[in-house]
């Protein structure tokens, strides 16, 4: 994968099978992309609306697309706790794109972004319906369920080799 820039928007990673991870800014039409992708597998299922305070606060963190040829199948949303801590949060897949390695290839190619900006612990909150996915990719559960939106998570986190002690 290689590293490209192009105004209003970094294409992060992209390879030669047609993947793309870019970094996408509130203020472009690709955010406005992301939202309905968010919306439409996180949200829309659960009857929840966005709140104005959920919006402001989102302009605070990174985003991120995982494209296929050029069209998107998937994102996740970045907020740095502290120096080499990182939360990873609204992570969706399009549901044709579900079951078929997406998810994967999008929790690799943020952690290795991350991983090369220094990022060392990896912290998620996961539905409980889809913990065992974040347990496939070596998170660990960290406490006990609890709620969130109306709905069971647990709180998970990833530690990279050689900082098991975090």
């Amino acid at each position: 994968m290689r590293t490209h820039s192009f105004a209003g928007m970094d294409r992060i990673l992209t390879d030669i099978e047609g993947w793309e991870l870019r970094e996408v800014f509130s203020e472009s039409l690709e955010y406005q992309e992301l939202l309905r992708l968010r919306f439409n597998e996180l949200r829309k299922p659960l009857g929840l609306e966005w709140t104005e305070a959920e919006g402001e606060a989102d302009k605070l963190d990174r985003h991120f697309g995982l494209y296929h040829e050029k069209v998107l199948v998937g994102s996740v949303v970045v907020a740095t706790l502290k120096s080499g801590f990182a939360k990873l949060r609204q992570i969706a897949v399009a549901r044709p794109q579900q079951g078929r390695g997406v998810g994967i290839r999008l929790m690799a190619a943020i952690e290795n972004l991350l991983a090369r900006e220094g990022v060392q612990r990896f912290e998620l909150n996961a539905r409980v319906d889809v913990a065992g996915f974040y347990d496939s990719l070596n998170y660990h559960r960290k406490g006990g369920v609890f709620e969130e939106i109306g709905l069971p998570h647990v709180k998970m986190i990833k530690l990279l080799r050689g900082n098991e002690s975090a």
